[in-house]
């Protein structure tokens, strides 16, 4: 799940460089009760939210662990954890764990944000095998799309 600018930025630094009025309402909906698989910079920005599980990706030391929040060193080891858990995770960034999951995304939840933005980190390009199921336009501050990608199933 991410929000995304017209050119593909998602973050500049640590930080959302944008505020759009309504959209993180649709983060909140979709997430709520689900286990997230997040890197450790967009963590750190974000912080525990409630109501959410979180699988955290990072390179340093294991931190403390609760029911809520478990610290991986790799997200081979966090899906294989998770999958003995639920059935479902949602990606949420940063840059770079969304460009190592996208291979095995089978869904995909963007707000395309209707603006150019400057930043440092993007969103990869939705691979071949996609295709948009899903799209409603929103009227804010910064007008929004809510697109739903699904992976095209082979044979059907």
């Amino acid at each position: 799940m991410a929000a995304v600018s017209e050119n593909g930025v998602i973050g500049s630094g640590m930080d959302i460089p944008w505020k759009v009025k309504g959209e993180q309402l649709l983060f909140k909906a979709i997430t709520f009760n689900q286990w997230l698989i997040v890197g450790r910079k967009t963590f750190e920005s974000m912080g525990k939210l409630p109501n959410r599980k979180f699988a955290v990706i990072t390179r340093s030391a294991l931190l403390s662990v609760d029911d809520d929040l478990i610290y991986f060193n790799s997200t081979e080891q966090a899906l294989a954890e998770l999958s003995k858990q639920t059935d479902q995770v949602i990606v949420v960034g940063g840059g770079e764990i969304f460009k190592i999951l996208m291979p095995q995304a089978d869904t995909l939840h963007i707000s395309v944000i209707h603006k150019s933005i400057e930043g440092d980190v993007f969103f990869p390009v939705i691979p071949k095998g996609f295709e948009q199921v899903f799209a409603q336009h929103f009227s804010s501050n910064i007008d929004y799309t809510y697109e739903i990608w699904r992976r095209a199933r082979a044979g059907v």
